[in-house]
């Protein structure tokens, strides 16, 4: 199924799990290519299989602007840019540490 978003780049952080998996699953149902980003690289293999094609993960976290920058970075230099971001990162676990 492909909608108005053919063509699109969005970003979903915490993409790996939950309700941001189901989002960027979703835009990549809607015809998004999609950026992901969490903390866990054995997570992120597991939400890329069942994702399937035109998804991208960087490991990251959220609360960090270095790693922030390196997402929007990859989406420039794979992707041309970013047309959409979902913010889903779980915070509380930012301040668990």
């Amino acid at each position: 199924m492909t909608s108005n978003l053919e063509g699109k780049v969005a970003v979903v952080t915490g993409g790996s799990s939950g309700l941001g998996l189901a989002t960027a699953k979703r835009l990549v149902e809607a015809g998004a290519y999609v950026f992901i980003m969490g903390r866990c690289q054995s997570v992120f293999d597991k939400a890329k299989a069942e994702i399937g094609e035109r998804v991208s993960a960087v490991l990251g976290d959220v609360a960090n602007l270095d790693d922030l920058d390196t997402l929007y970075t990859a989406a420039e230099n794979e992707r041309g840019g970013l047309d959409i971001v979902a913010a889903s990162a779980c915070f509380v676990d930012a301040f668990s540490h």
